[in-house]
């Protein structure tokens, strides 16, 4: 992190809005990497403090009226993890209106890990989903639909993750759209880590349109996916995912008794599921 805040300090005036992008990419790599919660807070306290993080935010307000669809999404990216992760204050209602144009203008040209990043990051932003605009977030649904076969296991993941917690776009996607979603969640079951599949049944347990898409090849999927990988969960996962079968019949329906089994107990062995972070 140190390096990439002394490069700001002595290249910083002379930076262009790829290298404003790709600081901001790199910090937010840096400062998370390897590392668990309580030291990312430390982390994020060290940068709200650090001047040459002040002043590389400052570069990202001057060089956001030139930011592409591929440095808008990192760069929003990399602040919903500084600001919501980390919890280093970076995005103010100025910046938010300014990154919230990038959006509206350069959605359609999003590749499908850029329309997720955008996303979710606005997902923890609540300054910046604010500011995003009825047509921005029409654009965002049509981004998601363009590109949501070509996403991969992360990406769906993120996606259904993001838009069960914006309400907004949500609303903008379409029947066919949902069609889409559910069908890449069938196709990408395989190969979902425990936390994809946990915020994957979550976001279905709260999006009724998804959850009627899916088909029951999907379901079997995502049941297979869970006996896959339950014992690799982490207690939140395990309690989300516990939580989401049990308002999604058509996947309770498919999980072996001996991944229910599973993770039955491993809740048990934790703590009460409405004791969990």
């Amino acid at each position: 992190m140190e390096g990439i805040l002394a490069l700001v300090n002595k290249k910083g005036d002379v930076f262009d809005f790829v290298n404003v992008a790709t600081a901001m990419n790199t910090l937010q790599k840096v400062a998370k990497r390897g590392k668990g919660e309580h030291a990312w807070k430390a982390e994020g306290k060290r940068l709200s403090e650090d001047p040459r993080f002040a002043r590389l935010i400052d570069s990202v307000r001057v060089h956001c009226p030139r930011f592409r669809a591929f440095e808008g999404a990192n760069v929003l990216h990399a602040l919903g993890v500084l600001q919501a992760d980390l919890g280093a204050p970076a995005v103010d209602e100025k910046l938010a209106a300014q990154l919230a144009e990038v959006v509206a203008r350069e959605a359609r040209a999003m590749i499908p890990q850029a329309v997720s990043n955008t996303l979710n990051a606005l997902s923890k932003l609540e300054v910046a989903a604010a500011a995003v605009s009825p047509s921005g977030w029409t654009g965002l649904a049509k981004a998601v639909e363009r590109t949501v076969s070509e996403m991969n296991s992360q990406d769906v993941a993120n996606t259904l993750n993001a838009l069960s917690k914006l309400e907004a776009a949500a609303a903008a996607v379409t029947p066919p759209g949902w069609v889409g979603m559910a069908e890449a969640v069938g196709r990408t079951a395989s190969e979902m880590n425990p936390q994809n599949i946990a915020n994957t049944l979550n976001a279905l347990s709260k999006l009724e349109a998804a959850a009627a898409a899916v088909s029951p090849p999907g379901w079997a999927g995502l049941a297979e996916a869970v006996g896959r990988t339950a014992g690799e969960m982490k207690p939140r996962e395990v309690a989300m995912t516990l939580d989401a079968l049990g308002v999604l019949p058509a996947a309770a329906a498919k999980l072996s008794p001996s991944a229910r089994k599973h993770l039955e107990a491993a809740a048990e062995s934790e703590a009460p599921i409405n004791e969990l972070p």
